[in-house]
């Protein structure tokens, strides 16, 4: 869908050295997730149909941003959805990671450091009688 990659582009737009959600070329991944779940699919699909007659790479980005403004109010719903896809998309990126210095991976073993164990704040409970019966 090549009316995705510029729309992705006006939604999340190019910032410093890192460019829109389009340009990074994340429109099939976007068309992915939408496939693994129905209302997504639906959503895409109604978006696309909706905005592609009117919908040019060669309009102007003010004109490109009141059609979807447009389908905004029209269809609240089905651009929700596709905006979230596009959310989605975006901020798993590896190179969105690196812009926003988020560190992702597992939490744990080699994830972020755990404080030392206090065993002191199982105090009160060790002090408690046992509430199961002895077999």
């Amino acid at each position: 869908m090549m009316i995705l990659n510029t729309v992705m582009d006006r939604l999340v737009p190019p910032i410093d050295d890192l460019p829109g959600a389009g340009a990074m070329g994340l429109a099939p991944e976007v068309e992915s997730l939408a496939r693994r779940h129905p209302p997504y699919q639906r959503a895409l699909a109604t978006f696309v149909e909706k905005l592609a007659p009117k919908w040019s790479d060669g309009l102007a980005a003010a004109q490109q941003d009141v059609l979807l403004r447009d389908l905004e109010t029209a269809d609240g719903a089905a651009f929700t959805a596709v905006l979230e896809l596009v959310y989605l998309a975006y901020y798993s990126d590896p190179r969105v990671h690196r812009r926003v210095n988020w560190r992702g991976g597992p939490l744990q073993p080699e994830g972020f450091p755990l404080a030392p164990f206090d065993p002191e704040i199982l105090r009160a409970t060790r002090q408690r009688k046992p509430f199961w019966r002895q077999t």
